[in-house]
């Protein structure tokens, strides 16, 4: 992830695999904010306790290693099932986030803000269930941005971009629970749109495109949409958060009626479990690194927190767009201009090289015609 790494393991009295998340002693060292903020997380994470939100078994410090233990949940993540599957049929979809807006629910009732929902912080298990994950970027309700142990303040951009409210562009701690409920709306929109609201562009064009465009219509990009449930995608999206839904209930009673009633067992392609770390008796872990290359992908992390300062000219002067000095990650690809390597098609892979080849040979027979006829 963006702070820490994420390790299988078993309890050996127990025989449980749990995830264990852990801040590295070399990064805490660089910076010791981040151990500011990974204590932070080990707090929030044992606030939660609901079937649909990551469950936390311990947290603690081993040496100079900061470690949570979770849950750990087999399955795939809402982003990779949609990828490699297509876009999830709207019952299925409905069902699924209900079950999210269920955790969310509780979340906001302790007062946290999540910032950071998109699919792949949304797991999906092999029965069919939703579970949420990582609250790294979650903020108490009332926080500010000067305390160091909160993710964001001035000149910060917190979120994934794809997935961004309005609100939080400008400022990422003056966000309330509705700005939750707009990222859920973008990750349903992708649910069933296998793209996301606004794909491609810069950070800036899409930060411009969250507050002031309008998605490609549903009925555009997957037909099989009816018009009454992109309404409802379209209230959680709406750039005012007083037009959204108030809370995490009303999405719920909105998407129910269209959510599908059989929960069938789902075939999943689920990543090799690596060799397993050891347990120094009941309830200590021992966290050592993975042999390279490590077969455990855990769920990608790829929040922004993105340094930023005022650009000289606004072009919207109502809103304080930064200049994004670090350009960050969207779900599949990195957010830059260019094509990256493995994106460029076949055919002009192979033709510019004989292109210039070519090019270089009848430069060289002109020469030769050239000093032939001089003589």
């Amino acid at each position: 992830g963006g702070m820490g790494a994420v390790y299988l393991a078993r309890n050996s009295r127990t025989q449980q695999l749990v995830a264990v998340k852990v801040l590295p002693p070399k990064k805490a060292k660089a910076e010791e904010r981040l151990i500011a903020r990974f204590r932070r997380e080990m707090e929030l994470c044992q606030k939660v306790d609901h079937p649909h939100l990551t469950k936390t078994y311990d947290v603690g410090v081993q040496g100079d290693v900061h470690y949570i233990v979770m849950e750990y949940i087999p399955g795939s993540n809402l982003y990779r099932l949609v990828s490699e599957q297509g876009p999830l049929a709207v019952g299925r979809a409905a069902r699924l986030f209900c079950e999210v807006t269920l955790g969310l629910e509780h979340a906001h009732g302790l007062g946290l803000i999540h910032r950071d929902l998109k699919p792949s912080n949304v797991m999906v298990t092999p029965d069919d269930r939703a579970k949420v994950l990582d609250l790294g970027l979650a903020l108490m309700q009332g926080e500010t941005g000067s305390d160091r142990t909160v993710v964001g303040g001035a000149g910060y951009v917190v979120g994934t971009l794809d997935y961004l409210a309005p609100e939080q562009a400008e400022d990422a701690v003056q966000v309330d629970f509705r700005t939750d409920i707009y990222s859920l709306g973008c990750s349903l929109y992708f649910t069933v749109a296998k793209q996301a609201p606004f794909p491609g562009g810069n950070a800036l064009q899409k930060l411009l495109r969250h507050r002031c465009d309008e998605p490609t219509p549903l009925s555009e990009v997957n037909p099989d949409v009816a018009p009454e449930f992109a309404a409802v995608i379209g209230r959680m999206m709406a750039k005012k958060k007083e037009e959204r839904f108030a809370d995490a209930g009303e999405v719920r009673a909105a998407l129910e009626p269209w959510c599908d009633r059989q929960v069938k067992a789902i075939t999943m392609r689920i990543s090799p479990v690596p060799a397993i770390l050891p347990m120094n008796g009941p309830g200590e872990v021992v966290v050592a690194p993975p042999p390279p290359p490590a077969p455990f992908v855990a769920p990608t992390t790829d929040s922004l927190q993105l340094r930023s300062k005022p650009t000289p000219a606004d072009p919207t002067p109502d809103m304080p767009l930064p200049a994004v000095v670090v350009e960050p990650a969207t779900e599949g690809r990195p957010l830059t201009n260019s094509l990256p390597r493995g994106d460029v098609p076949f055919w002009l892979d192979f033709t510019l090289p004989v292109c210039a080849s070519g090019l270089l040979l009848f430069a060289l027979w002109l020469l030769g015609l050239w000093a032939l006829l001089r003589r």
